[in-house]
């Protein structure tokens, strides 16, 4: 049952990092100059190959976990990560609002884990 949370926890980085890409592809180049059709799609391709071993990951927690457990528990790390995400890098403003709401999703998760 421990390899499950591991399996969820993958799952949620893998859509931490899927949700990036596509947030550096939104960004676009930053020179005016065209670049390259493979370095325009980069980003879309990595996010792409991260959701679908997202998908290996969480289809290997659901064969030890009831769904009703798996996917709050997935959607918490990947929430948590993308927090992270905000905080280190700067590029996100974090309010005491947005933590306010995480940390209740956080509360809900672990009553729906009781």
């Amino acid at each position: 049952m421990t390899m499950a949370y591991l399996w969820l926890i993958l799952s949620g980085a893998c859509s931490v990092a899927a949700s990036v890409a596509l947030k550096s592809a939104g960004a676009g180049p930053s020179t005016a100059l065209p670049a390259p059709l493979l370095t325009q799609a980069l980003p879309y391709l990595m996010a792409v190959g991260a959701y679908g071993l997202g998908f290996g990951f969480y289809a290997l927690a659901l064969r030890q976990l009831d769904l009703t457990l798996a996917y709050p528990l997935m959607v918490a790390f990947a929430i948590a990560g993308v927090f992270g995400y905000g905080l280190l890098s700067g590029a996100e403003s974090i309010s005491a609002m947005r933590m306010a709401g995480a940390a209740f999703i956080a509360v809900g998760v672990f009553l729906i884990s009781k």
